[in-house]
């Protein structure tokens, strides 16, 4: 009899844990199966902020700022005399530079839920991006320099969105404009002559990057960049000169504000 009492004790304290451990996991699992039942307890779900989609607008305007490190540039300085052409060396242009710019850009439908963004960009760089290299001609120590800053620039830029339409992969091209100054310092006897010859010169720029949606009104980007400005023959005035063709690359962060 004793055990009889013993296997039902049992047999009920079985069942009471396995209802026990049933409801346990029922109420990690179902919260809201749970709490149903309660009227007076409101379930609500939680506020979800999602960027905005480049689709979203037909078209919009843009500001922004950028900031840049160029790097890589290249601006072979050669002097040119009356006894012919001489290597100075290689110039490897870099610096920062830190800009504003303001843009249109159009959306059309593309396949698989992606979008087709196009437009085009105004921009303003300031800053400047220099180098300098010296050797020896004639057992004088020649100097030649160069400088690029004040870039102006219009860029035409498409591309396509992903599937959510929150992050943009773009290519550009355009035309920039910037101050060039061509430097050369040369020794001659027991001194030394310093000439300076600069103006604007025309380029142009190719770019790839992307963009990415913060929120409904901000984004964003990142990109690489390939600058060149036209080649010029420049005169120092003392019978010497050399042919600059500046150019370089570098890679910018944007902030944009669309309206």
């Amino acid at each position: 009899m004793e055990r009889v009492r013993v296997k039902t004790l049992k047999r009920l304290t079985g069942r009471l844990l396995t209802s026990a451990l049933t409801a346990a996991f029922a109420f990690s699992v179902f919260p809201g199966v749970t709490t149903a039942g309660n009227l007076d307890q409101g379930v609500s779900d939680p506020i979800v902020i999602n960027p905005k989609r480049f689709g979203s607008d037909v078209s919009v305007f843009y500001l922004g700022t950028t900031g840049a490190y160029a790097f890589g540039g290249d601006d072979r300085f050669g002097l040119t005399g009356p006894s012919g052409t001489s290597e100075v060396g290689d110039l490897d242009l870099s610096g920062t530079l830190g800009g504003v710019r303001a843009g249109w850009r159009g959306v059309l439908p593309a396949r698989g839920g992606r979008d087709y963004v196009y437009g085009v960009e105004l921009g303003y760089e300031f800053g400047s991006l220099s180098d300098d290299a010296t050797n020896q001609i004639g057992g004088q120590p020649v100097t030649g320099g160069s400088e690029i800053s004040d870039v102006f620039s219009i860029r035409l830029r498409n591309g396509l969105t992903n599937k959510s339409g929150t992050v943009l992969y773009f290519v550009s091209a355009g035309y920039v404009n910037g101050d060039v100054t061509t430097t050369s310092r040369q020794s001659s006897g027991g001194g030394s002559q310093f000439f300076e010859s600069g103006g604007r010169r025309n380029g142009f720029s190719a770019s790839i990057g992307v963009e990415h949606n913060l929120t409904e009104n901000w984004s964003i980007s990142g990109e690489y960049e390939y600058v060149q400005f036209s080649a010029e023959n420049v005169d120092f005035g003392n019978g010497t000169s050399t042919r600059s063709t500046p150019k370089y690359r570098g890679l910018k962060l944007g902030l944009n504000y669309r309206f």
